[in-house]
């Protein structure tokens, strides 16, 4: 068993470091999240530059879909200040529960963790952005996704996606899809393409905005 769980997590770290998000009900969440927050990734993910580039208004209440650890949800947070709600969506009880826990040593109380189904983000309100990072291509059905998201987006809000790009990781070829996929999904829910970023390695990242 001992085995097995370190052939399964040495998996996981490899898939990391290319930037992967994987379900951590597959893990143990500690390890996941410690994977999650690993310094090649955290590097490839260039946090700073995307909060500024989301140009999010502190006091906004935004929607992490796919929190994960909170990589991104902390410093949105803190972005955001006590005016603002940073929601940090996951289906995994167990890293919803390293966020909380960060979250207080981090006196961050602006952070509210949901635990959403598969096909539902269960969000309190409606939100100002929804942001989601490395999560959607474990989406099953994605259009059917983003139409039950689209009553959680106030008017005029916004859908911020970032995913792999070129290079996805063995394994994953059924989960690929590309922009034209994703501008098609958005089309179908009335949102337009606001901007485009290429500065992520390997990872794509569009804005859309409710039409």
């Amino acid at each position: 068993m001992e085995s097995r769980y370190r052939s399964m997590l040495a998996a996981l770290v490899g898939a990391v470091a290319l930037g992967l998000t994987v379900s951590a009900q597959q893990t143990d969440p500690e390890a996941y999240a410690k994977t999650l927050e690993g310094a090649a990734r955290v590097a490839r993910m260039q946090v700073p530059r995307v909060i500024e580039t989301l140009v999010i208004p502190p006091g906004s209440k935004v929607a992490d879909i796919g929190a994960g650890s909170g990589l991104f949800s902390r410093p949105i947070a803190q972005h955001l200040g006590r005016a603002g709600v940073l929601y940090a969506v996951d289906i995994d009880p167990g890293l919803l529960k390293i966020i909380d826990r960060r979250a207080k040593e981090e006196s961050l109380t602006n952070i509210r963790t949901i635990l959403a189904a598969t096909d539902d983000p269960k969000l309190p309100e409606q939100v100002d952005l929804a942001f989601i990072c490395d999560a959607l291509h474990h989406i099953g059905n994605q259009g059917a996704y983003f139409k039950t998201l689209a009553k959680y987006i106030k008017p005029g809000g916004r859908i911020a996606v970032i995913d792999f790009s070129e290079t996805w990781p063995v394994g994953h070829e059924k989960m690929r899809y590309s922009v034209t996929d994703l501008d098609g999904w958005m089309k179908a829910i009335g949102f337009t393409q606001t901007g485009s970023h290429s500065y992520l390695d390997n990872s794509f990242f569009v804005i859309y905005r409710r039409s």
